[in-house]
């Protein structure tokens, strides 16, 4: 392959993982969470899921839970404001996220995660029996 041919693959491979990137900023936290999680847009722009759901849970009772982690992406390091992301203010659980990093939320159905891309900035949290997710 000559050099004009290497540095134009260079160059496609390039504008291709940024274009990747900027789609996956586009879309937003909440939304790359949502098939995960059952999150639905709600008209303020917010995203939310009734964790305890159900006709089940309404006829008998039931619990709603969730749990918070909030990590570094893979290849980078370790941050203290990781260590400070999630907190509770009164009656809700919620981490303030700040790419890039990387949220993992446990719930009954089972695990969900995504990354946040550097200059993301997301709020998720736990208030009664829903599920928030907001962008910014």
């Amino acid at each position: 392959m000559s050099r004009k041919v290497m540095l134009l693959l260079v160059g496609v491979c390039a504008a291709s993982m940024g274009h990747a990137q900027q789609a996956q900023v586009a879309n937003g936290v909440c939304a790359r969470l949502a098939p995960q999680t059952g999150l639905k847009q709600q008209s303020d722009g917010s995203w939310r899921a009734n964790m305890l759901g159900g006709i089940g849970a309404a006829l008998f009772g039931g619990t709603a839970g969730a749990s918070f982690v909030v990590g570094p992406i893979e290849g980078s390091t370790a941050d203290q404001h990781f260590e400070k992301a999630c907190e509770q203010k009164g009656a809700e659980v919620g981490c303030d996220l700040v790419g890039p990093a990387k949220i993992t939320i446990g719930t009954k159905s089972g695990e969900a995660s995504a990354d946040v891309a550097a200059g993301e900035k997301a709020r998720v949290g736990m208030k009664g029996r829903y599920l928030t997710c907001r962008e910014g």
